[in-house]
């Protein structure tokens, strides 16, 4: 499942404009990361990229940690409760189960706090 559907959708002047305050460039119609600078990449792969390491960067204060990267971009994370390895959106799902929230409701607050937490 993508990313964006978590948080809303993202029109694409949205998803431009993610990028850009989050420090991405265009480059020959593609993105280049800030940070680790790579090879430029598509814009939707560019944007499940800053989603993945905002959301990810959100989850921590909640106890949950970052385990591995795939090749492809997709975080593992350690449950902070039942200490077993899941996907992002499964721990957004068992995150917001655990605060009594909509998976959707929780997810956009905190992609929201995530972008209005300056970048480290």
């Amino acid at each position: 499942m993508k990313l964006e559907r978590h948080v809303g959708g993202l029109s694409i002047a949205k998803k431009v404009g993610y990028l850009l305050e989050r420090g991405w460039q265009r480059v020959s119609g593609q993105w280049l990361s800030p940070v680790p600078v790579t090879d430029p990449v598509p814009l939707a792969k560019a944007v499940h990229h800053q989603l993945t390491e905002d959301l990810t960067r959100s989850l921590a204060p909640y106890g949950w940690t970052v385990v591995d990267y795939s090749d492809r971009g997709y975080a593992r994370l350690r449950d902070p409760v039942a200490g077993d390895l899941c996907s992002l959106p499964a721990a957004l799902r068992r995150q917001a189960r655990r605060e009594k929230r909509l998976v959707r409701e929780f997810t956009v607050a905190l992609f929201a706090a995530g972008r209005t937490r300056p970048r480290e």
